[in-house]
């Protein structure tokens, strides 16, 4: 049987790896051995000062359960030459009691993921509790032995409560000391390797003065205050480890003051008990406080590294938003340039039908004319939700009169409605309304709500417009239909950019969300309502800011009819130009050209920057419709270098460009620029500006 054991010790002994082994069994054994010198020299029995239950725990908690085995080989043989010569049955439960306290308090360390660097209060509330509970193990196992063989040389209370003394104080000084160096923690900057030398420096003349000299028994109030100022100084400022590391000092070189000059009047038992108790009362202080600092360090450096990652992204994201709102430009652009020549072509087959009064063909160029204005304001809101979303987007806001807004709203949507074969009603108050409101947006708010019923309503339904004033100062227009509704889940959505139905109607996504945009910008706000598929739905826009005089007196309810004069029968134009287009879009430039001519207007065309400088040199025109991305120079250098050389009077420049956001049209102006026109544009408007002039 003794053989067996022993060759088990040996096996687990090589299974267990000698420096590890070493690590543990020479501390744990050594410290022992001091303990037992300092109990029988100095008779200290009042208080075992130095027990390695500390050390015992912290070899578990970082070695693993297996370092039960050194321990057990420590209390043996310190035991065994132990000068008070124990009982077998001490020895024998000694051997056994420490180890098993050691991984008992072991296991609840790991079991509620301590961390041994003490960063956290969470850790250091654990080391507290392991700290005052796992000590009773092996004390009342040793001391119950004690007393069944009749071996106790004090009463059973003394000599337990001195054995639970000495473990918790271990605990305290011993385990945090071997963990926080051990596992190190967050490594910090040199200069805080200068302030602890400082400190644990003036801890250690403290400590001095404190222990070691009779000054406490003259004031003991301001020496623990110097002592204290010290302690508080490396608790707020200082990582655990350095906080026990000035523990550990406190102890040892406190005590072994109380020991060695003993400056005291009272008994070292007594001494030593106090010192005992001083430092197992300060201990937990100390790290919970240090822990407090340590956690709020983290979470602020935790903060400031969000912070930075949170800039990061935001940085990105700006830069994103802004490629995202470039490509939105340039894609307004290059879909605006083929979109001119369709305008230019279009009108000029409308003329030729009226000259050759061909109905039929005219009625598939004013179809045709509808998808590309409707194309073209898809364009247009597509940017305005970039410009709204980058906060460069700006109401033009003055005093209007609501009816002819809704008027011009639904002649807008007026030939969409009879495509489709709705019938579309308008109800208004007769009295006049004014409301403080950009025209060019309400009307833009209406016609989406309108187009929006007419794509969603089958052929042959019911649109209404309805506006009610409530109130003196608000204003609710609705827009309600009777056709496919709203599923009650997409109420909420609806409104949002790009978010579209499953209709095969359903355009880009972007009209609801532009009409919310522009309708929060005027104060106001937009709701759906519907009871399902199939039943319709209703949009209500609200308003403030409305102006309601006294009703005028009733029109007459007859309205005039319109006579539609043919193209081929309108007014020349009131002065006849010399006209230079300058496009690269050749479609674009000569489609034009001959509508131009067709006004009477001697026109000619380049199509880059450089020959329309080198063209008004050899033939001055009187006004010059130019093109912003030019293939060789952009039509800013060219309208600079126009103005430059033949002045302000009486030249006009127009620019006719795919670029339409307010920063293009600034930069025009500052061009020399006396007008802008966005991409696609119609005779109409270029005449417009011919008769304005400068």
């Amino acid at each position: 049987m003794a053989t067996r054991l022993y060759q088990s010790f040996l096996q687990t002994l090589r299974q267990q790896q000698i420096i590890p082994f070493l690590a543990v069994f020479v501390p744990v054994l050594a410290v022992i051995k001091l303990n037992q010198y300092l109990f029988y020299t100095f008779n200290t029995s009042p208080a075992i000062i130095l027990m390695p239950v500390g050390i015992s725990l912290a070899a578990v908690y970082l070695g693993g359960y297996r370092m039960w085995l050194p321990i057990a080989c420590a209390w043996f043989f310190s035991l065994l030459t132990s000068p008070a010569q124990p009982s077998v049955f001490l020895i024998v439960s000694a051997t056994i009691a420490y180890p098993l306290q050691a991984v008992i308090g072991g296991y609840a360390l790991r079991r509620f993921n301590f961390l041994g660097t003490l960063e956290r209060t969470r850790c250091s509330l654990l080391l507290i509790a392991v700290a005052l509970f796992v000590p009773i193990i092996a004390p009342s196992i040793t001391t119950l032995v004690q007393w069944l063989a009749g071996s106790l040389s004090a009463p059973l209370w003394v000599t337990w409560s001195r054995a639970w003394a000495g473990g918790v104080m271990s605990i305290m000084v011993f385990t945090p000391l071997i963990t926080t160096w051990y596992l190190r923690g967050t490594r910090h900057a040199p200069k805080e390797l200068l302030e602890s030398i400082a400190a644990l420096t003036t801890l250690t003349l403290a400590i001095y003065l404190t222990f070691w000299t009779t000054l406490p028994q003259l004031n003991t109030f301001v020496v623990l205050y110097g002592l204290f100022t010290v302690l508080f100084w490396i608790g707020l400022r200082l990582p655990p480890r350095v906080v026990a590391a000035a523990i550990s000092l406190t102890a040892f070189v406190g005590m072994a003051g109380s020991i060695i000059a003993h400056p005291a009047a009272i008994p070292l038992n007594q001494q030593l008990l106090a010192d005992e108790l001083f430092i197992i009362l300060i201990a937990p202080i100390f790290f919970i406080l240090t822990a407090l600092v340590e956690e709020r360090r983290v979470v602020a450096h935790e903060a400031e590294t969000r912070s930075r990652e949170l800039e990061e992204a935001n940085r990105k994201l700006s830069l994103e938003d802004q490629a995202k709102n470039e490509f939105l430009a340039t894609l307004a652009h290059e879909l605006r340039n083929p979109l001119a020549p369709v305008v230019s072509s279009l009108e000029l087959m409308k003329i030729k039908a009226e000259e050759l009064n061909r109905l039929d063909l005219m009625q598939l160029v004013e179809t045709a004319n509808t998808h590309n204005a409707t194309l073209t304001r898809l364009l247009d809101d597509l940017l305005d939700i970039s410009r709204i979303s980058q906060k460069k987007f700006k109401l033009q806001k003055q005093s209007i009169e609501l009816r002819p807004i809704v008027e011009r709203a639904t002649r807008t949507v007026d030939v969409l409605c009879k495509s489709r074969n709705h019938i579309l009603s308008v109800s208004i108050p007769k009295e006049t309304i004014f409301l403080e409101a950009d025209p060019l947006r309400l009307e833009q708010i209406l016609v989406n709500l309108l187009t929006n019923a007419a794509k969603y309503t089958d052929v042959g339904g019911h649109i209404e417009l309805a506006v009610v004033c409530e109130g003196e100062r608000n204003l609710r227009i609705s827009v309600k239909d009777n056709g496919n509704g709203i599923e009650p889940h997409m109420l909420g959505k609806i409104f949002e950019s790009f978010v579209q139905s499953n209709d095969s109607n359903a355009g880009l996504g972007i009209g609801l969300s532009l009409t919310r945009r522009l309708v929060g910008l005027h104060g106001g706000r937009v709701w759906a309502q519907s009871e399902g598929l199939g039943k319709g739905s209703e949009f209500t826009v609200a308003l403030p800011g409305v102006r309601r005089p006294q009703p005028a007196p009733a029109l007459p309810s007859v309205q005039r009819s319109r006579k539609v004069t043919p193209l081929m029968k309108r007014k020349k134009s009131a002065r006849q130009r010399s006209i230079l287009v300058v496009d690269d879009n050749k479609a674009a430039a000569d489609g034009l050209k001959k509508l131009l001519e067709h006004g009477g207007h001697s026109t000619s065309v380049v199509y880059d920057g450089l020959s329309a400088i080198e063209r008004m040199r050899i033939d001055e025109a009187d006004a010059v419709l130019l093109d912003i991305g030019l293939p060789d120079i952009d039509g800013y250098a060219v309208a600079r270098r126009l103005r430059k050389e033949h002045g302000y009077n009486p030249l006009v420049l127009i620019a006719v460009t795919g670029y339409g956001q307010d920063e293009d049209k600034a930069k025009a102006k500052e061009a020399g620029f006396n007008h802008h026109l966005t991409k696609p544009v119609g005779i109409a408007d270029v005449e417009a500006l011919l008769a304005k002039g400068k």
